[in-house]
């Protein structure tokens, strides 16, 4: 009994020695293993290297993670590399900031900068803006509004738009709003012109009025208009500008139908590859159109789709005049496939998406000769554990490079085969080092069966001589 103890402990430490020296030993691919490669254009040398990956990488690589990609120098080494998400930390930071503002009217005398007084009063929290003018009032029944006067000087940063907020109007209406600059209230620039509007239909309203500029500085705003009903005024006008810090990283794509879903009858979009996504916008080609829809992004992780918002959608045009939907920002999703649902308005109205993605950035040590090469596109690097990701994707060097100063910034040139497609799939080869290993495994386990018999019945041998 004893011995058969002995050799079925020996098998079995023998097949773990066997199982542990296949997982603990790393055995890289070569650079040419990889369906794709891009060259690496590097400005200087340096110790690291950062690279913003653009669309291209995403659409070569078999894992939406990127695990299946690695950098190899000019000897064909694999080099240390991380590939990081984009920093919300430069999120661009809008505010407002209220207006004092005057009418001017049709047959009015002229205003000039010394007939304009500005009082501003602050209590604690509290402010208060009076603007007023010296000069005297029209008589009454001619005074038809034709502009406003916006005072800026109280405002430092630079205005990137306006939102204005108009007294009721009985009616609809969609309008054309232009805005121009000035020092001296006597030369003006066009800062940017942009239509406005104030719809409501059923359960739909439609409400734009905000108007872009080209950045402003100038001390004083004029506001003129077309095509806005009688009566039409401005209760409030706000500021919109932002703090100065550096905006966000984000790329668009505008996309057109691929497939239906035979399920739902969703139109789908596909983008060749797993960006991160955060922003979607519905994009009505043909004027005139209103839909609400549902829009999923298909789980790269699950393999289903998930919805991730509810929203209005529209183009609506009126001469020169055009209003179309904002782009709706979303939670940040890796996601290859995009499906938008028509559930109310025309469902069969031509639909285009844009996208808004934030790339991935990839952080490699430069060690060997250059030129460098980021290869990608592997599917069998998944059975085997995705050798690159296992090995420099849980070890971060980022503390590495910030203690050899900033990275420098390379750029990756056109996309160049190297193995092909064909490694994009997994192929019937066999794998000799797994068969050997269970192979092995089932030699062992048959030969502690056969030792097994053979020492229960020279056992029963044993006992039946002593009886």
């Amino acid at each position: 009994m004893k011995s058969l103890v002995l050799i079925i402990a020996t098998c079995i430490a023998a097949d773990t020695a066997l199982a542990q020296s296949g997982h603990d030993e790393t055995v890289f691919p070569e650079m040419n293993d990889y369906a794709w490669g891009f060259p690496v254009v590097v400005r200087e040398p340096a110790s690291f290297y950062s690279i913003r990956l653009p669309l291209d990488v995403n659409q070569s690589v078999t894992d939406p993670e990127l695990r299946d990609a690695g950098v190899y120098n000019a000897d064909g080494d694999p080099l240390p590399r991380i590939f990081q998400p984009a920093s919300d930390d430069i999120e661009q930071v809008e505010r407002t900031r209220p207006l004092p503002f005057v009418p001017l009217f049709k047959n009015s005398k002229p205003i000039t900068s010394e007939d304009i007084q500005l009082l501003f009063e602050r209590r604690g929290d509290f402010a208060r803006i009076e603007l007023s003018t010296d000069a005297p009032p029209d008589e009454a029944g001619k005074r038809e509004l034709r502009s406003y006067i916006v005072d800026t000087r109280e405002l430092d940063e630079g205005i990137e738009a306006l939102d204005l907020y108009w007294t009721q109007v009985d009616t609809g209406f969609i309008g054309q709003v232009s805005v121009e600059g000035s020092n001296s209230l006597g030369e003006w620039a066009m800062l940017g012109s942009a239509a406005v509007a104030d719809l409501n239909e059923a359960s739909t309203s439609i409400v734009q009025r905000r108007v872009r500029l080209s950045r402003s500085t100038h001390d004083y705003l004029r506001i003129t208009w077309n095509d806005v009903p009688a009566g039409w005024g401005l209760a409030d006008i706000s500021a919109v500008y932002t703090l100065g810090v550096k905006g966000i990283v984000r790329e668009e794509f505008l996309l057109t139908q691929s497939e239906i879903d035979a399920d739902d009858g969703g139109r789908v979009f596909s983008l060749g590859g797993a960006p991160k996504i955060d922003r979607v916008r519905v994009v009505l080609p043909v004027s005139n159109t209103v839909i609400t829809s549902d829009v999923y992004l298909w789980s790269e992780s699950q393999g289903r789709w998930y919805r991730v918002i509810q929203e209005n959608w529209h183009h609506i045009g009126q001469g020169d005049s055009i209003i179309e939907s904002d782009a709706v920002d979303i939670s940040r999703t890796r996601s290859s496939r995009v499906k938008v649902v028509v559930t109310h308005g025309q469902p069969d109205a031509e639909i285009h998406l844009e996208i808004g993605w934030r790339p991935d950035t990839l952080l490699f040590l430069a060690q060997g000769p250059a030129p460098y090469t980021l290869a990608t596109g592997r599917a069998v690097d998944a059975e085997s554990g995705f050798p690159q990701h296992r090995t420099y994707g849980v070890r971060s060097i980022t503390s590495l490079a910030s203690g050899n100063g900033q990275a420098s910034v390379a750029t990756l040139g056109s996309r160049i085969a190297l193995g092909g497609t064909d490694r994009l799939h997994t192929d019937d080869k066999v794998d000799w080092r797994t068969l050997t290993l269970w192979f092995g495994l089932a030699l062992g386990v048959a030969f502690v069966g056969f030792m097994a018999m053979r020492i229960m019945r020279e056992s029963k041998g044993q006992e039946t001589t002593s009886e």
